[in-house]
């Protein structure tokens, strides 16, 4: 990883001894990797805990199938959420994949999925590495989140054949089911965006803190 966490997942489970110990191939190894992280739980919280920080931020595995489409995923986020912690879920719109609406439209759907496993979490969705993209880009992708009539237009005009057709019926479904999360422009290279990211999950926290009272 391009930084050193304070808690690390691999100094409970190493991927090259479970390969070992199972006889398993790197991705099955993985697979079950994630599914082991439940026997640390109480570990992982213990070393949250003694850190008492205000903001503690999880970096999952970045494949989808690893954390978020497992059981085990829901469960470990609930779990690391325990007392009175508030937690929220951020998905990541790599940049350069959603400059075309089939992307988009693609990463749309990813992001749905993940809200709907994790109903009980907030979910914040990040347009990522913005650095890459010019000012026109990141408003016409940020547009896109935010009207979904724009977005069909784009991909009537930009899209061709049988992608065109499944775009359009898809941008539709989400045109029927109103807006998502907010997409939020951010990249750590410049850090921008940042602090919006930070505002987004204060307003986030206060409606839950609202709710409960």
């Amino acid at each position: 990883m391009p930084y050193t966490p304070d808690i690390d997942i691999r100094d409970f489970i190493i991927l090259e001894e479970v390969m070992e110990r199972f006889g398993l191939g790197p991705n099955g190894a993985m697979i079950l990797a994630s599914d082991l992280m439940v026997n640390y739980l109480d570990d992982l919280k213990d070393e949250i805990d003694e850190y008492n920080a205000d903001w503690v931020l999880v970096d999952t595995a970045g494949q989808l199938e690893l954390f978020a489409f497992r059981e085990t995923g829901p469960l470990i986020a609930s779990a690391l959420g325990f007392g009175s912690i508030q937690r929220a879920v951020s998905f990541l719109f790599d940049s350069n994949f959603v400059l075309r609406p089939n992307g988009f439209i693609s990463t749309l759907l990813l992001a749905a999925s993940v809200q709907f496993r994790f109903l009980d979490i907030s979910q914040i969705n990040v347009l990522s590495k913005v650095d890459l993209l010019d000012e026109d880009q990141i408003d016409m992708i940020v547009n896109w989140s935010q009207d979904f009539q724009s977005l069909e237009d784009s991909t009537s005009d930009r899209e061709k054949g049988l992608i065109r057709e499944l775009s359009m019926l898809i941008s539709e479904v989400f045109i029927q089911l109103g807006s998502t999360a907010e997409l939020i422009p951010c990249s750590t290279r410049e850090e921008h965006g940042l602090d919006l990211i930070f505002g987004y999950l204060q307003r986030i926290f206060d409606e839950e803190k609202s709710k409960n009272i």
